[in-house]
């Protein structure tokens, strides 16, 4: 018997041990749904305890079987893996963990024409959407540019979220983290530990516990919801957004789910004489016209900042970019290590 059956053969038995304790250790599912921030710890744990099966799983067929590996980010405020430069091309970027292709569209809106930039996102595990925040913290005055905090978490392609330190009311969650919990009845952005999207008032996902039993574990307050079931949202509700002017003509930033673990973002430029921008209901058309069934309006205006491969993609409004206090965006969760490999 050679050496590395050997070792897969220990590994193996390691991780038999490893998934009893799990077992044992961590509650069910029953005892962490409770009303509080402290269940969401626990399924933060739990999901730390499941994805360090998982790795350890892979590495055992690794060993026996040669099989690739299985990478998962932390889900914590630290900054992403770097991506391998040797990956980008001037419009796209792709490892075995994340493919990113971003373009640009002239479209035709209600008798004019605007700028649309693209990002269409594919990811092999949640913890690669993820959020961080100018300064590495919560909770500080400190703002900076959206290109400076992609940089600094080494994002694949990132975008604005939400400026939530501008207002003290929201249900700020993110990396698994209940920041703030001041439900003030506007739609919230959910995103779970399946990587899914899902919206719906705050206060609602208050009251009925939602953020807990669903695992959610980044939210972004804006609004308001655009597209539903794969349909362009029509009626716009009075108090569901915090959106700036929804029916006026301006720079806007959506997220949109195209499928398990796909995403699309858009940034429409605005406010020149070659994009004039466009209202939510007009952003709500192009983003169901793409194809997502669920997507969601960012902070917008000069807000509206498309990062790629630490460069602005798009046309910031208004004399350029602007400091802000928090992003979305998307990584590679491949170490360094592993590029040649």
């Amino acid at each position: 018997m050679n050496n590395s059956v050997i070792k897969g053969i220990v590994l193996f038995l390691i991780l038999i041990v490893f998934c009893f304790a799990t077992v044992f250790l961590v509650p069910s599912s029953d005892k962490i749904m409770q009303s509080s921030e402290t269940a969401l710890s626990q399924k933060k744990l739990y999901m730390d305890m499941a994805q360090s099966v998982i790795r350890m799983n892979e590495n055992v067929n690794n060993e026996i079987f040669d099989m690739p590996k299985f990478y998962t980010l932390p889900l914590d405020l630290s900054p992403a893996p770097k991506p391998d430069p040797s990956k980008f091309t001037e419009d796209s970027y792709s490892d075995d963990t994340i493919t990113v292709k971003c373009w640009r569209e002239r479209i035709e809106v209600n008798n004019r024409t605007v700028t649309a930039n693209f990002a269409d996102v594919t990811i092999v595990h949640p913890t690669q959407l993820r959020t961080a925040f100018a300064g590495g913290t919560y909770g500080t005055t400190k703002r900076t540019h959206a290109s400076k905090m992609a940089a600094a978490n080494n994002a694949v392609l990132a975008v604005n979220a939400d400026f939530y330190n501008c207002r003290t009311e929201g249900l700020i969650i993110r990396q698994g983290t209940v920041y703030r919990k001041k439900p003030f009845g506007i739609d919230t952005l959910f995103i779970d530990s399946n990587g899914d999207l899902s919206v719906m008032k705050d206060y609602l996902a208050v009251n009925t516990q939602y953020y807990v039993k669903h695992e959610i574990y980044q939210t972004v307050v804006f609004g308001p919801v655009i597209v539903e079931d794969g349909k362009a949202v029509k009626k716009l509700e009075k108090f569901n957004s915090i959106a700036c002017g929804p029916r006026a003509k301006n720079p806007r930033t959506a997220i949109g789910q195209l499928g398990r673990l796909h995403y699309l973002i858009c940034a429409i430029d605005g406010r020149s004489e070659i994009s004039s921008g466009v209202t939510t209901n007009e952003l709500a058309v192009i983003m169901a016209d793409k194809k997502c069934r669920i997507a969601y309006n960012l902070d917008g205006g000069q807000s509206t900042t498309m990062v790629f491969n630490n460069k602005l993609y798009n046309v910031v409004s208004d004399g350029g970019e602007r400091t802000m206090t928090d992003i979305l965006y998307f990584a590679t969760s491949m170490p360094e290590s592993e590029w040649n490999k």
